[in-house]
Parts: structure tokens; C-alpha cells; sequence
């Protein structure tokens, strides 16, 4: 799974877009297309919302995956940040973008080809 950061109070706080993050949001906003809706109408509630998913699946995230991290904010995202820059937008989307993220090995056949009967 592929984290990304946000720097809010001088620290890099990890967002993780998890399959359990996708389950809250949906519960949230109804589906992810009115997700991203709310993202593009830059609805201050629905950014705050969805920063607090991405960070608090990004804190068990890190727990279990053994990467340090700094200890939760004392208050929600929204209460430390500036939506005036567009770094938690950009956040945002970069998390979701790297969750959504594929990676795709080749595997190389023999090249030698099986003789037909």
C-alpha cells in the first residue's frame, strides 16, 4: 500500500487510502464519485472529513507496518490547516491517486515455443 504526506504543525502526518478509508467515505458522501464532487465544490466540511479518514488510516497504517510516525494530531486536520493553500487538496488527491495505483510485473515466457504434434 502506498502512503503520501501532509506537513501540519511542522510534522509529515501519513495519508493512507485503505480499503477501510474507501468504506468510511463512501458511508460518508454516498459513493467516491460524490466524493471528488465535494472535493472540485471545495466544500470546507467534506475536505476536513475526508483529511481525517486519510490521516487516521494512515496513522494504523503505519502502526502495523512497523513506519514511525508522529503521534496523532490533538485535534482534527482541519483545526491546524490553512484551505486557503491548496496543499490539503493536493493532499488529498494524491493519496487517492496513489491508492488507486496499479503495479503490474511481467512475467517473461519461454522462449522457446512448444512444438505442435
Amino acid at each position: 500500500m502506498k502512503i503520501s504526506y501532509i506537513n501540519l504543525l511542522g510534522k509529515d502526518y501519513p495519508l493512507c487510502f485503505s480499503l477501510s478509508a474507501t468504506e468510511k467515505l463512501t458511508e460518508e458522501f454516498g459513493s467516491m464519485e460524490q466524493m471528488q464532487s465535494a472535493i472540485k465544490d471545495s466544500s470546507v466540511k467534506s475536505i476536513c472529513t475526508i483529511l481525517d479518514v486519510l490521516l487516521e488510516a494512515g496513522q494504523k497504517y503505519c502502526k502495523v507496518a512497523g513506519i514511525d510516525c508522529p503521534p496523532p494530531l490533538p485535534c482534527r486536520a482541519g483545526d491546524v490547516i490553512d484551505l486557503s493553500d491548496p496543499e490539503a487538496v493536493t493532499a488529498i488527491f494524491h493519496a487517492i491517486s496513489a491508492g488507486n495505483e496499479r503495479t503490474v510485473e511481467a512475467v517473461e515466457k519461454n522462449a522457446v515455443a512448444t512444438p505442435k504434434e
